[in-house]
């Protein structure tokens, strides 16, 4: 708050300061412009003297001009500049008022209180300044009349001598009054911004939390149809591998299979944690949590989990890929739930006896792996509908999901993870599914 404060005070002196220089300039070069109008004036209206005073003009201009591009640069408040010039001019005014008669006079006496008239109801001084014109103008007044030997002192304020001494009493009090007012107008302006500030800074503090709250609340959405359509995906593979073991007909086919129906069911609990773990309350994002993933390790632990599918369908999958080893950097259990609904997919969209194949290719720092279903019939704008935003998709019942969620949610997956998911297909009929990873340090070539 005190901060604050002291800015707004800053901020009102120099606005402060400029209204004085703003105004000053204003003053300062009218002036200048009087006085060069009393050249002309003077030449039609007071000839016998025109030549008398052309040098006294002559005089207020060269100071006037010399002192403000002498000064205008080396002083910090401009009252100064404006007292000298006013002196001068209004001299010039006094010493007319006793060289001229007639109606003259009274127009000098005019000239003059328009003058002192003018300055103080323009400037925003204080009432030190203020006094000091008064003061000037009584004494130079006094002094030009006692060079006069004070000749027709007391006629000359019927003249207009009355009127210029009330002007410039009764207004001296003006510019004090006109300094505090705008000051207090400027300190109101200043206390209107900063609460505008302050509610706009609320206001966009208020903006991003409502966006984080539509981002947490479409983050559960997803994250409750993940857990919901992988759930039942999870569960069929369960289910087969039940079947299998049921139908094993020794105990090493047997053993093999129930230790892949406790990996599935491990898997299962995992993924479910996963999904609905927070840690703490203001995190909402997936855990994710990257390691080396053995390429051919997890392809052929999905093939072990699909394997009542493919036996059903007497598909099959061939891993076209290199020999050595090959890893990726992932998350295992999201990396397997990637895998597991593409090719939910691709076997209900392959024909009965075909291939899914899978090969690799490798980049510098990327290894990416190409999986393909040569006989998969599904056309490209089907593929292109399917793969619509995962918020919009909407569930009918708990035991079907929306077609081409899985799709939906490997793609999701996989670019969490930093990596790259796209898909083709081919003019007559197939499917390629392209993922690309950071394949780890010793995989990539020298």
């Amino acid at each position: 708050m005190s901060d604050s404060t002291n800015e707004n005070s800053m901020d009102i002196s120099s606005s402060l300061k400029k209204k004085y220089w703003d105004i000053s300039n204003y003053i300062y070069w009218s002036l200048i412009s009087f006085t060069l109008g009393l050249f002309v004036v003077e030449f039609f209206l007071a000839k016998d003297i025109y030549l008398d005073t052309l040098l006294y003009k002559a005089g207020i201009l060269l100071i006037g001009f010399l002192g403000y591009g002498l000064f205008r640069r080396k002083v910090a408040i401009p009252n100064l500049m404006i007292l000298v010039m006013t002196t001068l001019f209004l001299g010039y005014c006094f010493y007319m008022v006793y060289e001229t008669s007639g109606y003259l006079k009274t127009f000098y006496f005019i000239l003059a209180t328009l003058t002192v008239g003018g300055i103080n109801y323009l400037v925003v001084w204080k009432s030190g300044f203020s006094i000091s014109l008064v003061l000037i103008s009584i004494l130079l007044f006094l002094g030009i009349s006692a060079l006069n030997d004070w000749n027709s002192f007391f006629d000359l304020f019927p003249q207009g001598g009355y009127v210029f001494f009330f002007v410039l009493i009764l207004t001296s009090f003006i510019p004090d009054a006109r300094q505090k007012n705008y000051a207090l107008g400027l300190e109101r302006d200043a206390k209107k911004d900063e609460i505008l500030r302050s509610q706009a800074t609320k206001l966009r503090e208020l903006e991003v939390k409502y966006a984080e709250t539509l981002e947490i609340r479409k983050i559960e959405n997803q994250k409750e149809k993940i857990l919901r359509h992988d759930l039942k995906n999870k569960v069929n593979n369960i289910t087969g591998l039940t079947q299998i073991i049921a139908d094993a007909e020794d105990d090493a086919e047997y053993q093999t299979y129930l230790q892949l129906l406790k990996d599935v069911s491990t898997d299962l609990l995992k993924f479910s944690d996963n999904v609905f773990t927070r840690g703490d309350s203001q995190n909402y994002e997936l855990n994710i949590s990257p390691s080396e993933v053995n390429l051919q390790a997890a392809i052929s632990k999905i093939q072990k989990e699909f394997l009542p599918k493919l036996e059903e369908k007497g598909q099959e999958i061939i891993w076209n890929g290199p020999e050595d080893r090959q890893s990726i950097w992932a998350d295992t259990l999201i990396f397997n739930n990637i895998l597991t609904n593409l090719f939910n997919y691709l076997i209900l969209w392959s024909k009965p006896g075909a291939k899914i194949e899978i090969s690799t290719v490798t980049t510098k720092t990327q290894l990416r792996i190409l999986i393909t279903a040569p006989s998969a019939e599904i056309s490209a704008d089907e593929l292109n509908h399917i793969f619509k935003p995962l918020d919009s998709f909407q569930f009918t019942s708990s035991f079907s999901a929306p077609q081409g969620m899985g799709l939906q949610i490997a793609k999701s997956m996989t670019e969490q993870m930093g990596g790259y998911f796209k898909y083709q297909t081919e003019i007559n009929k197939g499917v390629i599914f392209k993922l690309e990873f950071h394949q780890t340090a010793q995989n990539q070539p020298s």
